[in-house]
C-alpha cells in the first residue's frame, strides 16, 4: 500500500449548508515495529503520543481496524484494547491517541466527516458515548464499504462531494445495522417488535409491562433496557405517543366529543388528555381540530 495513501477534502460554504461533508479519509498500515504516527499527516491531524489530539469542534472521523491489534486512550493512561472489527467514532473536541501494538502492527482505514445532521446520528441513544466503541465482524459488510467509500473519496471527492457525502450515511446505516445495541440480539429484537405489536393493539388498555416482559420471556429489567435501545424510548412513553397519534386521526377525521376521544385512546380523563395532547403537538385538542379543518377548506378553495 501506498503510504500516502490520504486525502484531504476542502469544504466549501455550500457543502457546509447541505448539512453533512467529508473533509478527508485515508488508509494506511504500520508493520511490526513501525514508528507511529506517521509523519506525513497535515499538521491538522498529526499527534505524538505524548501530547494526543482532540479534533476541530465540528469534526468527527470514523476509525476502522482492519487487521492487527493496539490501544486507544480517551484519558491518559486508561487504555482500551482496539482490535480487528473495532470501530471508533472520534468526536469534535474528544481528547483522544491511539496506537497499535508494536508487536503486530495494524491496518486502518479513517473518514472524516462533519455537518450538524451528525451531531443527531453520533448521539445518544443511537449511539453509546462518547467515547464511541463499536465492535463488528472483522472484514464484514462495514469493512468493505468503508474500503470502497475511501477509494471513492480519493478519487471522486472533487467531482462529487455531495454524492460522496450522502454515501457516508450508508456507511452509517450499516454501521447502525452492525451496532451491537441494534443487531447481535436477533430474539430480543423480535421479542421488542411483538411488544409493540401488542402495545399498538391495547392503546386503550393499561398495559402490565412486566407480564408483557414474563410473556416475551424476558425479565423487566433486561425488557425496559432492550425497548429502550430498540425505540428510543420506554414503553409507556411508546404507547402514548402511539395513542396521541390516533388522537391526531381521530380528531381530524371525525365529529367525536372531545372526552369520548379520550376515552377511546385510554386517556383516564378529558382534561389529562387535553393537557398532555397540548404539551406533545403545540395545541389543545379544540385548536387541533379547528387548525386541520381550516387546511382542508383551504386546500379544497377553488384556484
Amino acid at each position: 500500500m501506498d503510504k500516502y495513501n490520504i486525502h484531504y477534502c476542502p469544504v466549501g460554504l455550500a457543502q457546509r449548508q447541505f448539512g453533512i461533508y467529508v473533509t478527508g479519509a485515508g488508509m494506511e498500515d504500520t508493520k511490526p515495529g513501525e514508528p507511529y504516527p506517521h509523519d506525513y499527516h497535515s499538521s491538522d491531524y498529526y499527534f505524538t503520543w505524548s501530547k494526543g489530539r482532540s479534533l476541530t469542534d465540528w469534526e468527527y472521523q470514523i476509525l476502522y481496524i482492519r487487521s492487527g491489534c493496539g490501544e486507544i486512550e480517551f484519558e491518559r493512561g486508561k487504555s482500551i484494547a482496539i482490535r480487528a472489527g473495532t470501530v471508533v467514532i472520534l468526536h469534535p473536541g474528544e481528547w483522544h491517541r491511539y496506537r497499535p501494538d508494536p508487536k503486530t502492527g495494524w491496518s486502518e482505514a479513517y473518514i472524516g466527516v462533519g455537518g450538524n445532521f451528525l451531531e443527531r446520528i453520533f448521539a445518544k441513544p443511537f449511539f453509546s458515548g462518547p467515547p464511541t466503541i463499536i465492535t463488528v465482524p472483522p472484514d464484514g459488510k462495514f469493512g468493505r464499504e468503508i474500503v470502497e467509500l475511501v477509494g471513492e473519496i480519493q478519487t471522486s471527492s472533487a467531482e462529487q462531494p455531495y454524492t460522496i457525502a450522502l454515501k457516508t450515511m450508508q456507511l452509517a446505516v450499516t454501521l447502525f445495522t452492525e451496532h451491537p445495541n441494534m443487531a447481535g440480539r436477533p430474539s430480543h429484537n423480535a421479542a421488542i417488535r411483538g411488544a409493540n405489536l401488542y402495545i399498538a393493539h391495547h392503546l386503550e388498555e393499561v398495559v402490565d409491562f412486566e407480564a408483557l416482559a414474563r410473556r416475551l420471556g424476558m425479565g423487566h429489567t433486561l425488557f425496559r433496557r432492550r425497548f429502550r435501545e430498540y425505540n428510543g424510548m420506554s414503553p409507556l412513553e411508546y404507547q402514548i405517543s402511539l395513542r396521541i397519534r390516533r388522537a391526531m386521526r381521530l380528531l381530524e377525521s371525525t365529529d367525536l366529543p372531545i372526552a369520548r376521544i379520550a376515552e377511546e385512546t385510554g386517556f383516564e380523563s378529558h382534561a389529562y388528555f387535553s393537557r398532555l395532547f397540548h404539551a406533545r403537538t403545540g395545541a389543545s385538542p379544540i385548536q387541533f381540530r379547528r387548525a386541520r379543518a381550516v387546511a382542508r377548506q383551504g386546500a379544497a378553495a377553488p384556484v
